[in-house]
């Protein structure tokens, strides 16, 4: 039963292939200062033991999937007598991998079914600090007092390679007065952005990376695309919720997520481009945003020669007549590392 006037938070997990990872981000979870109503583990049909992996350190239950089905299973955790309550942790076994997309679209729709509150969304490699829930969760009623528009919160996402406190994983770009992101800015330092930091927040957030979304608001934002498959899903929900709620970083909020790769070229290029040529239709300067994605990668695929830019060359054509959707062909075009 929920408490009086305390709102219901679920955390939406989705993992493929990495239960060492998730192990310690579900562990981050449950030690949450301010302790989650639930956590939607999305399981991605990992194959290397993830759900053998949960059952061994008590997470979840033991059960036979049945082949056909999205099976999801539902164990109570008991907290801390110092939290007061428990956590519902749902494990939801899908029948291929959907990806990214797939797996948030199908987290967020089973959790707001369930009638949460907030959805505090995430992928397996993310660290939260052990208080990043309560933080998030203050900042959200100190806003929720003088603001007229609903609003959606991000942690601050800071590198975990990096010692400094400084160095993000991923950087904040800057919103112009129109609510779009401004060419070429981005911060990838902490410290750049201290004169920009209001009441204890900037004005941008980093979708799918300790993301705090309102429950109410996803009938006019709606749910991930899941046809995107992985790349740039992040960034068409949050653009499509810019146009409703205005977004946030939680300054003090802290996670921790390995600093990305920029320097590989495979199959997820394909998704990359293509999925990036759809999503710059939420911006100003739409073609002058494609021509110049469009001309870098076609450089990139150059040099890793006819196959590289084959890939590259069906990501555009793809993309530029809106064709999404998992492309299975693709996956196995390069072996390129």
């Amino acid at each position: 039963m929920a408490e009086t006037g305390r709102e219901r938070i679920a955390a939406v997990v989705v993992t493929y292939n990495r239960k060492a990872l998730l192990v310690r981000c579900l562990e981050a979870l449950l030690g949450q200062s301010r302790r989650l109503d639930a956590i939607y583990i999305i399981d991605n049909h990992s194959t290397d033991g993830t759900h053998e992996k949960l059952v061994n350190r008590g997470l979840v239950a033991p059960s036979a999937f049945h082949a056909g089905d999205v099976c999801e299973q539902v164990k109570t955790i008991e907290t801390p007598s110092s939290q007061n309550g428990s956590v519902e942790i749902h494990y939801v076994k899908m029948l291929e991998n959907t990806g990214g997309a797939g797996g948030f679209h199908e987290g967020m729709k089973r959790s707001a079914a369930a009638g949460f509150d907030w959805l505090w969304l995430m992928d397996d490699d993310l660290l939260p600090a052990s208080d990043a829930l309560e933080t998030l969760v203050a900042r959200k009623d100190f806003l929720a007092e003088i603001s007229t528009r609903p609003f959606l919160l991000n942690c601050t996402v800071l590198s975990q390679d990096h010692a400094d406190g400084d160095t993000l994983a991923f950087p904040l770009q800057e919103i112009t007065k129109r609510g779009h992101p401004r060419l070429g800015v981005y911060h990838w330092r902490l410290s750049e952005v201290v004169d920009k930091v209001h009441d204890g927040v900037y004005r941008w957030a980093c979708p799918f990376n300790g993301t705090l979304v309102p429950v109410g608001t996803l009938g006019q934002i709606g749910l991930p695309n899941r046809e995107f498959f992985i790349r740039g899903d992040e960034q068409d929900f949050l653009w499509r919720a810019a146009r409703k709620l205005d977004l946030y970083t939680v300054i003090d909020s802290k996670a921790y997520h390995p600093k990305p790769r920029v320097d590989a070229f495979d199959w997820k290029q394909y998704y990359h481009i293509r999925n990036m040529l759809i999503v710059n239709g939420h911006f100003n300067f739409r073609w002058l945003r494609n021509l110049k994605l469009i001309v870098r990668s076609l450089a990139l695929g150059l040099r890793h020669g006819p196959r590289g830019t084959a890939l590259v060359v069906r990501a555009i054509a793809d993309g530029l007549t809106g064709r999404l959707g998992k492309r299975e062909q693709v996956h196995t075009w390069l072996d390129i590392s």
